[in-house]
Parts: C-alpha cells; sequence; structure tokens
C-alpha cells in the first residue's frame, strides 16, 4: 500500500504530461466562421438569442401576412411585453443585416437568397402597440417571390416554434 502511494503521484504526472495539448483551433473541415455566414459582426451573437427566444415563445406570437404584388405587408404582435420587445429589436436587426450585407443563415437556400438580392428590397417597419408591422417590397418580380417565400417561412416558425428551426427552405421556381 505505502509503495503505491509512493508512485501514484508519479503515474499521474506521467498521464497529464502525456496528454495532447487543447487547443481553440477549427477543425480542418469545419468553414471559418466568416464563410459559413455565423459570426460576421458583433451583432450575431445577440441576434441569435433573440431568434432562439423567439422560437421559445412562438405560442405567444401572433401573425397576420397579407401578400402585395411586389412583395408582404406582415403583422406580428405579442401581448407579452418582453416577446414585443424580441419582435421589434429581431425586425430592425435583420433589417440592418440586410442593409449592411451581412448574412444570417446561409446554409438555407432561400435566406441565402435573400441576402444575394439585398440591394433589391425595401423595408419599412412600423411599431405596433404590440409588435410591428413591416411592409418588404421588390420591383423584381423574382426577388418579390423570395419575399413572400420567406414570409410563409417565418409564419412556419411561428407556427410550429423549433421543431422547424434547423429546416431548409427551397427556392421559389423563377418565372
Amino acid at each position: 500500500m505505502n509503495k503505491l502511494n509512493t508512485t501514484l503521484p508519479g503515474l499521474l504526472l506521467i498521464v497529464i504530461t502525456s496528454l495532447p495539448a487543447v487547443t481553440t483551433a477549427q477543425p480542418p473541415t469545419q468553414k471559418p466562421a466568416a464563410q459559413s455566414g455565423q459570426g460576421m459582426n458583433p451583432d450575431h451573437r445577440q441576434d441569435m438569442q433573440t431568434i432562439h427566444a423567439l422560437f421559445d415563445a412562438h405560442k405567444k406570437i401572433t401573425r397576420q401576412v397579407t401578400i402585395t404584388d411586389d412583395g408582404v405587408i406582415t403583422l406580428t404582435e405579442s401581448s407579452d411585453s418582453t416577446v414585443q420587445a424580441m419582435i421589434s429589436a429581431h425586425a430592425q436587426a435583420m433589417k440592418q443585416r440586410l442593409e449592411k450585407g451581412q448574412p444570417i443563415r446561409l446554409w438555407d437556400p432561400l435566406f441565402a437568397a435573400l441576402f444575394e438580392n439585398a440591394a433589391k428590397i425595401s423595408i419599412e417597419i412600423v411599431p405596433t402597440a404590440r409588435g410591428v408591422r413591416v411592409t418588404e417590397t421588390s420591383k423584381d418580380p423574382y426577388v418579390a417571390s423570395l419575399i413572400k417565400a420567406h414570409a410563409a417561412g417565418v409564419s412556419e416558425f411561428v407556427r410550429d416554434g423549433a421543431a422547424v428551426m434547423h429546416k431548409p427552405h427551397p427556392l421559389p421556381d423563377r418565372k
């Protein structure tokens, strides 16, 4: 027993010094954050936290979509003041991402196409007592169809929550 006690510290030292060094480098098969559309600006983490919180609160959100020839008018609201603030913050953040060319969710074909066509999209956000009214339009008929498909996808997020968080959305047909 005494011999075990004297050799145990030596064994631990050998084992610990034999362990590989811990590194924070990304595996070579993983794309750097900037190439994957993630972490492209300091606000990315906050945007993702808000998005995930909205998925969690989806049952507290109401949404109406009016389809127009050149896009959509959406009304997204909640009776919960915390969710109202998140809805407004999210709408403003996504408008800024489009305007600044800071994409998010690039693995989803629909979102990638929206950011590729951001210069052709006009967004007006009007606060309401319980959320926001967003008018999203484009003079380009195909981009208008992207906007309409996006509105349907967001409505699906509101309806189904996190169950559809990782679902990709196909591109509409070009007409």
